[in-house]
């Protein structure tokens, strides 16, 4: 038997806020016929850079975050605005979070933040050359530091689990293949 999607038999929305909506879809299961119910994230799309100087150095962002209640350390980030192309929305963020703007952006790759429960993806983008040409912008909701250090200082945090949010890693990492791809 091979696995396929499964035929949705109803959706009810739960809640509504600005970036995500809560659903529980019932989809029936092809292996047993029956009407399961899952509940679902449709969210926005969201983008991470990897803002590197000239000189190696990595671009992040202290800020607090409400879901474990600690401060964390990350690389800069955020929703794609609806109608707004990944790659405008990956030199938004970053202007916005960290002041800088990158002399060169390459996609770095694509994941799915979590494909039992969320229904968007998040790009991550490497951002070359990257200079502080102004304040940073943070939303209502934020508090925001800039942190420079050199890239494997913060890879080295990671290492250690310092650097724990798993988009951040994932982030991380497509760097690392990309520049893999690009012989250096």
């Amino acid at each position: 038997m091979s696995i396929r999607p499964w035929p949705l038999v109803r959706d009810e929305e739960l809640l509504r806020y600005k970036v995500f909506s809560v659903f529980k879809t019932h989809r029936r299961s092809p292996r047993t016929g029956q009407d399961i119910g899952f509940f679902r994230l449709d969210t926005l799309n969201w983008v991470n850079v990897v803002a590197l100087t000239d000189a190696d150095e990595i671009v992040l962002v202290r800020q607090y975050r409400a879901g474990p209640d600690v401060v964390t350390l990350e690389i800069p980030g955020g929703c794609v605005d609806p109608g707004e192309d990944d790659e405008v929305a990956a030199r938004r963020e970053l202007r916005e979070e960290t002041g800088y703007v990158a002399r060169e952006l390459h996609y770095a790759g694509a994941v799915n933040p979590n494909p039992a429960l969320f229904t968007n993806r998040i790009a991550t983008y490497v951002a070359l050359g990257c200079e502080r040409r102004g304040e940073i912008q943070p939303d209502p909701g934020e508090d925001l530091e800039v942190v420079v250090l050199p890239l494997s200082d913060a890879e080295a945090r990671a290492a250690r689990g310092e650097l724990d949010h798993a988009l951040v890693l994932a982030g991380l990492y497509f760097h690392r293949l990309w520049r893999e791809r690009r012989g250096g």
